[in-house]
């Protein structure tokens, strides 16, 4: 599909897009292959965060091998995540549009918060205070880990794994089920509790055999994607970690865009389609390719489908966000919207100023738009809303 021009800065490639980092290594593992994993971690969040991106990562506690000393590398990799996220915010060098809510997301319950050690107290403390961080914590009392990962899957556009069990597996299957890539290094880490049935490693070696379904280029690199997990191999952490991070944030920014799907008034010959026009092309469309996305318009952009019906509900069910305009109160419109509030975690409503809101969904905010208002000032109006409401909660969280 034509995606919308957009203006993100040359520096940018990973604008709008936040990254989890999962995984984990086993405690017999070789210390000095956790410590290479970790410093893939302290190159890639710079990239990441310099370019652009946003970070999805956990806080909890922070396990050593059995007997190992206080200095020897944690079996996990949210800390190193957040410590060198930290160290981007102190330079205050992030390039994170604000229109897309706050670039580093904290998923958390009770016993993970309960769990962090002193050692890394002040630093969450300073992540807390910054002004650039979004705690999600599931709900009271819950412990279930499945229940933080898919919290994570909902806010994460891309996934590099680095060892693990069950977790990373479970991740991948949630991330590649809404089409967002990941990235497994062929590491030999093992997993922190021993589980699954591979983890990154398997996983690794899947994504050589069926690269397709772990990753996908925009058109610029489209065929190459195979290749490209290729280049990402550490040779059993011989090569270069630098290199590897770095390949890693090129492998991303190839991939394409996330999708903004609108869902509007698309017929010609209704009185109100003008307006409707107008307000998408001189208001949705600069808002949307500011925020780092890319437009899909039924009838305006190119679609796979032969049948319209399909490329509808397909676009709905993996597109990172959609903006449904119910001017002219269309049921289509309305089927459309109650699909998308159950399906994904970024609706925004709009309508022309006036227009009746039927049912439930005057609970719903929406954003009315002016007809008589200039271009510049219904751009600002909308932008001031997007960044209230584009990272609502869903409406049923399941967790």
């Amino acid at each position: 599909m034509t995606p919308a021009p957009t203006s993100s800065p040359a520096g940018a490639p990973l604008l709008g897009r936040r990254i989890q980092i999962a995984g984990s290594a086993s405690p017999q593992t070789d210390p000095r292959l956790i410590q290479y994993a970790h410093e893939i971690v302290r190159h890639l969040v710079p990239n990441v965060l310099l370019t652009g991106g946003g970070i999805v990562a956990s806080i909890g506690k922070e396990p050593r091998a059995p007997g190992s000393a206080a200095d020897s590398p944690s079996l996990i990799f949210d800390w190193t995540t957040l410590e060198a996220a930290a160290a981007c915010l102190r330079n205050d060098s992030l390039l994170w549009p604000g229109d897309l809510g706050l670039p580093i997301i904290l998923v958390s319950s009770e016993k993970s918060e309960s769990e962090i050690p002193e050692s890394r107290r002040s630093l969450y403390e300073f992540l807390l205070t910054s002004g650039k961080v979004r705690v999600e914590s599931i709900m009271a009392g819950s412990r279930a880990a499945v229940f933080l990962r898919q919290r994570q899957a909902q806010f994460g556009d891309a996934l590099v794994i680095l060892g693990g069990g069950t977790g990373v597996e479970h991740s991948a299957d949630l991330y590649m089920a809404r089409r967002r890539p990941v990235l497994p290094l062929d590491l030999a880490l093992g997993a922190s509790r021993d589980d699954g049935t591979g983890g990154g490693l398997r996983l690794s070696k899947q994504s050589r055999a069926e690269p397709h379904r772990f990753l996908r280029f925009g058109p610029a690199a489209m065929g190459t994607e195979g290749a490209a997990l290729s280049s990402i191999g550490t040779r059993d952490g011989n090569a270069v970690s630098g290199e590897i991070a770095e390949r890693l944030s090129t492998i991303l920014s190839k991939v394409a865009r996330p999708d903004a799907f609108y869902v509007r008034l698309l017929r010609p010959d209704h009185s109100k389609f003008s307006l409707v026009e107008s307000f998408f092309r001189d208001v949705v469309d600069p808002v949307v390719a500011e925020a780092g996305l890319s437009r899909v318009e039924m009838g305006t952009d190119r679609t796979e489908h032969a049948f319209m019906n399909v490329a509808i509900f397909e676009s709905l069910h993996f597109s990172s966000a959609v903006i449904v305009d119910v001017t002219g109160e269309r049921p289509n419109c309305f089927i459309e919207l109650g699909y998308a509030l159950r399906n994904t975690n970024r609706v925004l409503v709009t309508a022309e100023e006036g227009t009746n809101l039927p049912f439930d969904q005057q609970a719903i905010p929406c954003h009315f738009w002016k007809v008589g208002d200039s271009a510049p000032d219904r751009q600002k109006a909308f932008s001031e809303f997007w960044q209230r409401n584009i990272d609502r909660p869903q409406i049923i969280k399941g967790s």
